[in-house]
């Protein structure tokens, strides 16, 4: 259901094309992984199979190249995570079985504690300002050195205002 937030739950998904695309004479420039999210896979699939999803996709199945899905539960946030790290393969369980290594676990996203603040205005205890110290002190000063100018245009001003 749009619109998503970061705990949205629905399915991760991860094309792995057997050919990959992009400039086949550097190894850098090359894509064998789209890694999507939906929260209906079925239709999503559907979009991206028929050309009208994703444009690595749509160029993967324009040449006819075969390609595995794989699809875990899993929140917008993981999505975001997996593609951050531009390291695709390591969550590929094709990628892995020719590497001989076992598929990475999803990323867990990092969960925002609010706690609540039960105080009644009459509760909250009054706080006394600390005397300041020299560096505070030499600090203010060279802020208002910056700001205001030398201390000979200060004459003109009321002591009031600083």
């Amino acid at each position: 259901m749009w619109p998503w937030t970061a705990s949205t739950q629905g399915e991760l998904y991860l094309f792995h094309f057997h050919t990959p695309l992009g400039n086949l004479q550097n190894a850098r420039a090359q894509a064998s992984h789209y890694v999507g999210f939906s929260d209906d896979l079925e239709a999503r699939i559907a979009v991206q199979v028929a050309g009208a999803g994703a444009k690595i996709v749509a160029a993967a199945m324009a040449r006819g190249i075969p390609y595995d899905l794989y699809h875990w539960p899993a929140c917008l946030a993981q999505e975001k995570l997996v593609k951050k790290t531009h390291k695709t393969a390591l969550y590929c369980p094709t990628c892995c079985a020719a590497a001989a290594r076992r598929v990475k676990p999803l990323p867990v996203p990092c969960q925002q504690l609010v706690l609540p603040i039960d105080f009644q205005e009459d509760e909250i205890p009054e706080v006394q300002p600390l005397p300041m110290d020299w560096i505070e002190i030499k600090t203010l000063q060279g802020w208002r050195h910056r700001t205001v100018g030398t201390l000979a245009t200060l004459d003109t001003w009321d002591d009031g205002l600083l």
